[in-house]
């Protein structure tokens, strides 16, 4: 059984779902896009190429139209593929919400690989009542602090109760948008 790729690993092999890319080229997208949090390291990016490819997600060729510099091609696999779309398709749970919701958004951006609008609205409307639910608990996390906790823990609850709300209105917001563009 092939180990799951790490964040970093989707971020590679949905970029590499746009088109064959060098190590170098993949640098540059990470640094010089959001996906920068992810890393633009190279002591990052290309060992998690190696390890996708000793995965067998992903397979190197060497670019042989720059014969004066060869470098190396990436592109997915089969295999590379199927891990991708089993990525975007799980369902979001409560822990996801709760703990990796940059790694939703990136699963959100990749969600073209697809081609499935539905699957899209799918993800949007399960997104939003996720974070309704989460939001839900903090509320009432934020109703058992007792009058004389200190004001500090108390606003930093009410700052993730409401960059939650957010998430969920953007999700309302992104589920009209991707219907509209669908008529």
């Amino acid at each position: 059984m092939t180990a799951h790729p790490t964040t970093l690993g989707y971020a590679l092999l949905g970029l590499l779902h746009q088109g064959p890319r060098s190590g170098y080229d993949l640098r540059k997208v990470f640094a010089t896009t959001a996906l920068g949090n992810y890393s633009s390291s190279p002591g990052a990016i290309y060992p998690a190429l190696a390890r996708l490819e000793r995965a067998k997600l992903i397979d190197g060729r060497v670019d042989q139209a720059r014969s004066l510099r060869p470098r190396m091609l990436y592109q997915p696999t089969k295999a590379g593929s199927a891990a991708m779309r089993r990525w975007l398709t799980q369902p979001i749970s409560h822990e996801d919400v709760e703990r990796r919701i940059d790694e939703l958004m990136l699963r959100f951006a990749f969600l073209w690989i697809l081609e499935d609008r539905r699957r899209t609205e799918r993800f949007l409307v399960e997104l939003a009542e996720q974070v309704d639910a989460y939001v839900t608990e903090l509320k009432r996390q934020r109703s058992l602090h007792p009058p004389e906790t200190p004001i500090q823990p108390r606003l930093a609850l009410e700052a993730g109760i409401e960059q939650y709300q957010a998430c969920a209105r953007w999700a309302r917001k992104a589920l009209i948008a991707v219907r509209k563009e669908r008529t």
